[in-house]
């Protein structure tokens, strides 16, 4: 574990600052904008499943590209804090809200749905899919890495795929929500492509 204590930093702020800041816009924003999407996708309950899962494949993904290619994993962490820092500054420009059904609990897959969205209620600030913006990134970079068995990263990237389309399909988000998160991710690419030097230089003060 001692090994991999700078990842576990790193990933802790990580997430940890997209989580407070997501929360503190969630709650000190207000005149929100429902999104009514142009496409209307069926609610498939057992979608959640793999919603549900997006905490531990994050951590997954992202300690794998620490582990085997260490190189590409500080523009890693700073293409998510980009992307996550962009969706936090549209929440408080543009308030956002959905519309979500109502589940009637009779077995372990409505509990389930239905403990999710009171874990996320009301559902605000879903424009863009932060769920979706970090399985972007990491799909991208785990694309990218020299090191990581082919097989594994078809296994990876298809199953991100799937986390995005969980997030439509138990009506957690809009497709809306799905195409600027994949706008963001780019910019995050891009801003992360021109300041190559610069986070190497940041990140050769902490010896990563």
């Amino acid at each position: 574990m001692k090994k991999y204590k700078k990842y576990f930093i790193l990933i802790i702020f990580v997430m940890g600052s997209q989580a407070l800041l997501y929360y503190l816009t969630k709650h000190f924003s207000s005149g929100y904008h429902i999104i009514n999407s142009i496409v209307d996708i069926p609610l498939v309950k057992s979608f959640v499943y793999v919603y549900d899962s997006w905490y531990p494949f994050i951590i997954l993904t992202t300690f794998l590209i620490y582990k085997y290619d260490n190189k590409i994993f500080k523009y890693l962490i700073m293409t998510m804090l980009i992307g996550a820092l962009l969706s936090q500054i549209t929440f408080i420009i543009y308030p956002s809200m959905i519309i979500r059904p109502t589940v009637e609990v009779k077995n372990i897959t409505d509990w389930l749905l239905n403990f999710t969205y009171q874990s996320d209620n009301p559902p605000l600030n879903c424009l863009p899919s932060m769920h979706c913006v970090y399985c972007f990134i990491t799909a991208f970079y785990i694309a990218k890495s020299r090191n990581i068995n082919s097989k594994c990263k078809v296994l990876i990237i298809m199953y991100s795929l799937v986390i995005v389309l969980s997030t439509l399909f138990i009506k957690q988000h809009v497709i809306e929500d799905v195409l600027l998160a994949f706008v963001y991710t780019i910019i995050s690419l891009l801003i992360v492509f021109f300041s190559k030097e610069k986070i190497a230089k940041l990140f050769s003060k902490i010896d990563m």
